[in-house]
């Protein structure tokens, strides 16, 4: 690799003339002193007033996300490479979850803001790099990093698998420790990049083998909400405001059941109902436990030492769950995905979305995903949060499905010093995500194209549905069942949460040690 001492190298001489300018600059700033039509401006990360962006570890001169705290390191970092592959899903088999936010122009379906977000990010980290940023995309991501970790090509640097499948690939030992990298000064997992409830759900012991970040928007496009069709609630109860109720507190599961009741019909009368018919809400088997989040309550929480404990089988935990599978079994008014299989449906997510499509449903649990399908049909419909349990519940809960969230990781494939690279550019292109391609899809795709947000309401909803987005490191590690238990019983038709738990506690219990005493060694 080339040698990083002396000015012969082009990046040393490319900093040295940055420097040059900034202190040509700064005495020219000197010189001419305060001028008369100067303003100031707001600093973007501390709201005080001064003359301009200010840089600190997260922004760099001109007030971009940018982790300067690793300024110092790059050159040695980088050598002379000159690109940066991330191993992604492409869309052959994953048609919904599929990556669009590494390289852009891979998939003609893609939002042109989106597009032009990753453009960004990319140039930019090719400007202050020189590092060029180019997808992997495969069907298998799983399986092409295992057959990685026992062959090593070197054809990728960074990977996006599924977060069920990072936890069963760290327990093989295919990552590093993202701490590892901290501690050396060349990441900051505390940054504003970093999903901070991730990192603190899915460390084990402090180990973070695998994390959430601004890489991938992922996190937020599998993030489950509930959307409403609002010319139907308006056409029976014109004087309901269910924003108002989510902002006094009283939007619960009681109350969407008693409104979801109210549009329930045999639609066609033929005494049998289907998808044909008229519903209140649109769920399925999963949704149990999205509802169960949605209520506070976890399935493991940590105890002093960062290790995983159930925390499901107490109290609250055993009641709301039994009231949230007796609310969502109840086929007068709810009608679940799996049902349409009797029915010959051969695409039961696609023929759920068109209930409440085409205006035969109140109400549809959604994961933001079914935003963009939306499209397609002509309905007009506004968002939620989940519903609380009860009115004892102070806080809306949303949940990420960690089934098809990614985890961004660096595979124990490459030797230390291509790790570090590794490390380091997933910091960046993580910082850069949260500057163009988070935004975007946020601001620019959910609230403007596809209109979730409406500004002339004291509280963005929106806003609120993502401020208290939940990760649980028993959905992700799985547990010997653990994480299946509601969808379980909402197969099963039963309500016994309780029973269910304790026949697989011993094996729960038995894996997390299991875990815990693998990541000690």
């Amino acid at each position: 690799m080339t040698s990083l001492c002396g000015n012969s190298h082009p990046r040393a001489a490319r900093l040295l003339s940055l420097l040059l300018c900034i202190l040509l600059a700064l005495g020219c700033a000197a010189c001419a002193g305060t001028s008369d039509d100067a303003s100031s401006t707001a600093s973007e990360t501390s709201g005080n007033v001064s003359d301009g962006p200010a840089q600190d570890d997260y922004h760099d001169g001109s007030g971009k996300y940018w982790p300067t705290y690793s300024d110092a390191l790059s050159e040695e970092i980088i050598g002379d490479r000159t690109e940066v592959r991330v191993l992604v899903y492409s869309n052959k088999i994953q048609t919904t979850y599929f990556s669009e936010e590494i390289e852009p122009g891979l998939y003609s379906t893609t939002d042109a803001k989106l597009t032009e977000a990753v453009s960004e990010r990319n140039n930019l980290v090719s400007e202050k790099l020189g590092i060029d940023v180019k997808a992997v995309p495969v069907d298998d991501v799983n399986a092409t990093l295992r057959q990685e970790i026992l062959a090593p090509t070197g054809e990728f640097d960074i990977a996006m698998p599924f977060l069920g499948n990072c936890a069963t690939l760290a327990q093989e030992g295919s990552f590093y420790d993202l701490r590892d990298f901290e501690e050396q000064g060349i990441i900051d997992l505390s940054a504003p990049w970093y999903d901070q409830n991730a990192n603190d759900s899915l460390s084990i012991q402090n180990r973070i083998y695998f994390t959430v970040s601004d890489l991938s928007i992922m996190q937020k496009i599998v993030s489950t909400a509930v959307i409403y069709n609002t010319e139907l609630i308006e056409s029976k109860l014109p004087d309901l405001d269910l924003f108002q109720l989510v902002l006094d507190k009283e939007w619960t599961l009681d109350k969407m059941q008693e409104i979801g009741r109210t549009f329930a019909s045999d639609l066609d009368g033929d005494g049998v109902r289907n998808s044909k018919d008229m519903w209140g809400a649109v769920t399925s088997n999963g949704t149990a436990l999205n509802f169960y989040f949605g209520a506070g309550e976890m399935l493991c929480t940590k105890d002093e030492n960062d290790v995983p404990i159930i925390a499901i089988g107490e109290g609250r935990s055993i009641r709301v769950s039994q009231k949230i599978l007796e609310t969502l079994q109840e086929k007068d008014w709810v009608i679940r995905a799996e049902s349409l299989r009797d029915e010959g449906a051969a695409d039961i997510w696609t023929d759920t979305l068109a209930i409440f499509g085409e205006g035969r449903s109140a109400f549809y649990t959604m994961a933001f995903s079914a935003v963009k399908k939306l499209r397609a049909y002509d309905v007009d419909y506004a968002i939620l949060p989940l519903p609380l349990a009860d009115d004892t519940q102070t806080e809306y809960y949303t949940p990420c499905t960690g089934t098809y969230a990614y985890g961004a990781v660096v595979p124990t494939s490459l030797n230390a010093e291509d790790a570090r690279f590794a490390a380091y550019m997933l910091d960046v292109l993580s910082a850069g995500g949260k500057q163009y391609v988070a935004t975007a899809y946020y601001d620019q795709i959910l609230k403007n194209k596809d209109a979730l947000s409406d500004s002339s309401k004291e509280i963005d909803i929106l806003d609120l549905i993502f401020e208290n987005v939940v990760y649980d490191v028993g959905v992700i590690y799985g547990f010997q069942g653990l994480n299946s238990l509601h969808t379980n019983l909402m197969v099963a038709g039963s309500t016994d949460i309780a029973s269910a738990l304790e026949s697989v506690r011993s094996q729960v219990t038995e894996k997390i040690n299991q875990i815990v005493e693998q990541y000690s060694k």
